[in-house]
């Protein structure tokens, strides 16, 4: 059960580096 969890929020954290790189790209590209 704790793996699960634990995978959950490293997924969770991936998504949000995700989404930072996707601000960022946005901020490039205008």
């Amino acid at each position: 059960e704790f793996e699960e969890e634990y995978k959950k929020e490293q997924e969770r954290e991936k998504e949000k580096e995700k989404q930072k790189d996707d601000d960022h790209s946005g901020l490039d590209e205008v």
